[in-house]
């Protein structure tokens, strides 16, 4: 008998493959990355505890009116509080008083300007804001004068809207980087290739917050902005007041 060797062929076993094809599967499911849509990103404010402060308004500070609409662009104010012992004080309340009275403004504008920042705390806010337009660290300036010959800058004063208001009557102080400077000026920091550098306005510490009815129109908002803007007020909060008890 002769013994004949076994030939090769050409199959092959495709036992495997399928063990093959689910390694793939899970490889592939395991890299794979997919773009994911999402919604709106938003913060859940932090839960309060025992080390925050709530930030209370003195009353020595803070002037509170009702905004009210009369008729087509006419709009009144009530004062429903005021600082003590001042030109808008509780007294007058109950007693509507016309936006554009010059009573009313004159009121607004004394309240805003006996509670006018130093000139002191605005040069420090000054400073701030040129260390950031600078791109340098808090406190690379020792004080303001020496950062103005530092950088070789130049302080320049422009006049703001109160002194456009009461012309050479508005209270000036003297600022030895500065010369007078008024409530509501303007500080400038000045370079002769850039132009304005940075810049701060001395403001009030008077708070004023507004109360609109709902029937007051966009206008007699817009109204009322103005009004303290024109006279030294840049501090405002603005809230509905909801009628009560009828018609007023």
């Amino acid at each position: 008998m002769r013994n004949e060797r076994p030939r090769a062929t050409g199959e092959f076993s495709d036992s495997s493959m399928s063990d093959i094809a689910f390694l793939l599967l899970i490889f592939f499911l395991v890299t794979t990355t997919f773009d994911v849509q999402k919604g709106i990103s938003y913060q859940l404010p932090k839960k309060p505890d025992e080390q925050t402060e709530e930030v209370v308004i003195d009353e020595t500070n803070r002037l509170v009116m009702t905004i009210k609409q009369w008729g087509l662009g006419s709009y009144v104010a009530l004062i429903d509080q005021a600082p003590p012992d001042g030109p808008l004080q509780r007294a007058r309340a109950g007693e509507d008083v016309a936006l554009d009275d010059p009573i009313l403004q004159a009121g607004i504008m004394t309240l805003a300007s006996q509670r006018a920042e130093t000139v002191e705390a605005t040069s420090s806010r000054l400073l701030n804001n040129l260390e950031v337009a600078k791109g340098v660290r808090s406190g690379t300036y020792s004080n303001l004068s020496s950062a103005i010959q530092a950088e070789n800058l130049t302080a320049i004063v422009r006049s703001g809207l109160i002194r456009e208001v009461m012309g050479g009557d508005a209270p000036t102080v003297i600022d030895p980087n500065f010369g007078e400077v008024a409530f509501g000026d303007t500080l400038v920091l000045a370079d002769a290739r850039q132009g304005d550098i940075a810049s701060a306005v001395r403001e009030s510490e008077l708070v004023v917050i507004l109360k609109f009815f709902p029937d007051c129109d966009y206008d007699g908002m817009i109204s009322a902005l103005d009004v303290l803007r024109r006279n030294g007020v840049s501090r405002t909060g603005i809230t509905i007041q909801e009628r009560l008890g009828g018609v007023q």
